[in-house]
């Protein structure tokens, strides 16, 4: 440890010395984290899940009917006021907010609801959550009134409805293709939309002046330099280069806190999920269910944590539901099969049941002769994430399984992970209020793509029908036992099939530095998610942050 700590100084000294070329400390801006990315690329497009938009495109400067506060879980009215189910929850009618303009000084109303949820349907590429196949009919009715008609009962339709980013209609109409549409110079409603300056180092962001909010945001704008790694994020925060970041410091207390305990603090909120260890299962090898748990068995857990994660966090549980989510664990869960368990025996014998033998002890043999090998994906600077992937390379070492780790900026993984161009990869899956859309994320058939597709969620490509079934179930109900009864059967079959390898439990990085800005949310002010990496949530933060 005192090495790291040594040569994290080291690091430190030569940052100093240099940061000034980086960004000049403006008192009236405040600095954001955004990503690892050693360049930026101009791109606020907010509806194609294809493409890598900056932050704060999705809730900063285009808004959703209504926000859901990851701290509460309750949905805030935003652009709605209201909404009302009718026709035995077939149709649903949203009451669209009055007085709001876009950035522009064009009247927002529901035409412009109604145009974003039908674009959808003529760009299929764009409704990333297959919206439309239960949809049947969305017109506005009037200025105020958005009409949404249903196919079918499906209740949980209210989120990717409500939790739209919505476009204006004036602009994206003349449009010939959004598919390739990178919006340089966006016009939303949003608390923040006016581009200041942009180049491949540094861009800013200025807040809207005519924003529906009274007296929001406080602050002038936001300033995003680039950062390569977690490193230099923390010697950033550390220098008070930087106001905001949701990134991973390893040791946290004595690098980060002790150094300044006045204005130096940080939340590690735990999601209730948990970070995966994805396994492609359009691969010849790991389609194999048995292999897949093999591999689980395999990784010490207990070692990633502490290695990887510093001991912030704690080992997955098999059904990847964790803090908060753990409510909806089964009652029959302890009589599970735990592949999460650091288990060699069980690991070498799944293997050898496989047909995947060894070669002079060493290591595992495919049917053609060839080594049993893998990539590992995870983007560069995430130091956390990488540490994590070497530990797992090591303990698959043990079985005969030769696991190479390879990084990626943030940018090429996504793109990767999207497309199902990997083997593994740490990531993380869907979440939401209950453990439906994460179910649904990891086993639903028609979420499953073809390798080169782009997919926005399912990037291991997994589907059964029994959990067809079971979402179609729980979509079309509103009852609370109905509900726990279907999640518990839901995460039997996640354990039986093993589409995803959970490796610990999720938490939401993020730090701040007091200095210049105050009211962050935190674990005693709990308003919102502190992390800016918190979409769409970190909008709550971002109204009430304030200049000092």
């Amino acid at each position: 440890m005192q090495k790291i700590i040594s040569k994290f100084f080291v690091l430190l000294f030569i940052f100093l010395c240099s940061c000034e070329n980086k960004t000049i400390r403006d008192q009236e801006g405040l600095i954001v984290y955004q990503e690892n990315q050693i360049s930026w690329v101009r791109n606020f497009e907010p509806l194609n899940p294809v493409s890598v938009c900056r932050w704060p495109t999705r809730g900063g400067i285009y808004e959703s009917l209504f926000l859901n506060n990851p701290i509460t879980t309750e949905w805030v009215p935003w652009l709605a006021t209201k909404y009302t189910w009718q026709n035995d929850n077939k149709k649903l009618l949203f009451t669209i907010r009055s007085g709001v303009e876009w950035s522009d000084g064009r009247p927002f109303n529901a035409h412009d609801v109604a145009y974003t949820f039908n674009l959808w349907k003529q760009f299929p590429a764009l409704d990333s959550r297959n919206a439309w196949e239960y949809l049947k009919n969305v017109v506005a009715v009037s200025d105020t009134i958005v009409e949404i008609d249903f196919k079918r009962v499906y209740v949980p339709g209210f989120e990717a409805i409500a939790g739209a980013y919505i476009v204006p209609k004036h602009i994206w109409s003349k449009l010939e293709d959004p598919l390739t549409f990178d919006n340089p110079n966006p016009v939303g409603t949003g608390p923040f939309t006016e581009i200041l300056r942009f180049n491949s180092q540094v861009w800013e962001l200025g807040k809207n002046d005519n924003y529906w909010q009274p007296g929001k945001p406080h602050i002038d704008k936001l300033t995003f330099p680039t950062f390569s790694s977690n490193e230099q994020t923390t010697l950033a925060l550390l220098s008070g280069k930087l106001d905001w970041a949701g990134a991973f410091i390893p040791a946290i207390q004595r690098i980060f806190v002790d150094k300044n305990p006045e204005h130096h603090h940080y939340w590690f909120r735990n999601t209730g999920y948990s970070t995966f260890l994805h396994t492609n299962t359009k691969d010849d090898v790991l389609k194999d269910t048995n292999v897949r748990k093999a591999i689980s068995y395999a990784i010490n857990r207990k070692q990633v944590v502490k290695v990887g994660m510093y001991d912030y966090t704690t080992p997955a549980h098999v059904t990847s539901l964790a803090g908060p989510m753990a409510k909806w664990h089964s009652p029959e869960i302890d009589e599970k099969e735990n592949w999460t368990a650091y288990n060699l025996d069980k690991a070498n014998e799944l293997l050898d049941e496989a047909g995947y033998k060894w070669k002079n002890k060493k290591e595992r043999m495919n049917a053609n002769g060839s080594p049993l090998k893998f990539d590992i994906i995870v983007v560069s600077g995430w130091s956390d994430w990488v540490r994590s992937a070497q530990v797992i390379s090591q303990n698959l070492k043990k079985v005969g399984i030769k696991a190479t780790v390879r990084t990626y900026d943030f940018g090429a993984w996504i793109v990767r992970m999207q497309q199902g161009d990997f083997q593994m990869a740490i990531g993380w899956a869907d979440k939401g209020d209950t453990p439906y859309n994460f179910f649904k994320g990891m086993m639903y058939s028609e979420y499953v793509k073809p390798i080169g597709e782009t997919a926005d969620i399912n990037w291991h490509r997994f589907g059964i029908k029994e959990a067809d079934f079971l979402i179609k179930e729980f979509e079309q109900t509103s009852d609370a036992k109905k509900m726990e009864k279907i999640i518990y059967s839901l995460q039997h079959l996640f354990i039986e099939h093993a589409p995803g390898i959970p490796l610990f439990a999720e938490l939401s990085w993020a730090e701040c530095n007091t200095k210049y800005f105050t009211n962050f949310p935190s674990a005693e002010n709990p308003y919102g998610p502190l992390s800016p990496n918190d979409q769409p949530g970190f909008v709550f933060a971002l109204l009430n942050i304030k200049k000092r």
